[in-house]
C-alpha cells in the first residue's frame, strides 16, 4: 500500500475519542428524528386522506429508548504544542485519539489486535423536563 493511501486511511479513521462518540450521538439523534418525521407524515397523510380519516387511526411512534455501544478501538495518546501569544512552545496538551480496528487499519499499521481497547458506552432517552414542556 502507498504511504498516500496510508495518509488517507489514517485521515478517515483515527479521530479523537470525543469526536467519535459524539458522532454515534448524533447518529442516534438524526435516526430518531427521521422516525418521528415519518409518524408525523404518516398522520398528515392519514388526516388528509378521505377514507382513512373517518376512523379513528393513529400513526405508529417508534422510539429508541437506548442503544449500547461495545467499540474495539486502537488508542493512541497525541501531544498538541500550547503556545503563548509570542508562539512560544508554554506546553503540551494531551488528546486521545481512537480507530476502530478493522481490517484496513490492522493491514496498514500492522495492529496487534490484542492490544485493542474495548470502548463502552450507553446512551439512554430521558423525557424532557417538566420546565420545557411548559415554557
Amino acid at each position: 500500500m502507498t504511504n498516500n493511501s496510508s495518509d488517507i486511511i489514517s485521515e478517515v479513521l483515527i479521530n479523537p475519542l470525543a469526536r467519535i462518540i459524539s458522532e454515534v450521538g448524533i447518529s442516534i439523534s438524526e435516526t430518531q428524528m427521521a422516525m418521528d418525521r415519518n409518524s408525523i407524515d404518516t398522520q398528515i397523510a392519514i388526516e388528509n386522506d378521505e377514507v382513512l380519516s373517518q376512523y379513528d387511526i393513529q400513526a405508529t411512534w417508534h422510539h429508541i429508548p437506548e442503544v449500547d455501544l461495545e467499540l474495539k478501538m486502537a488508542l493512541t495518546m497525541k501531544y498538541k504544542e500550547e503556545k503563548d501569544s509570542k508562539g512560544k512552545v508554554r506546553g503540551y496538551l494531551p488528546k486521545l485519539h481512537a480507530a476502530p480496528l478493522n481490517a484496513s487499519y490492522n493491514n496498514t499499521h500492522e495492529y496487534d489486535v490484542d492490544g485493542a481497547s474495548v470502548i463502552k458506552a450507553k446512551f439512554v432517552s430521558i423525557p424532557p423536563s417538566i420546565q420545557r414542556i411548559n415554557e
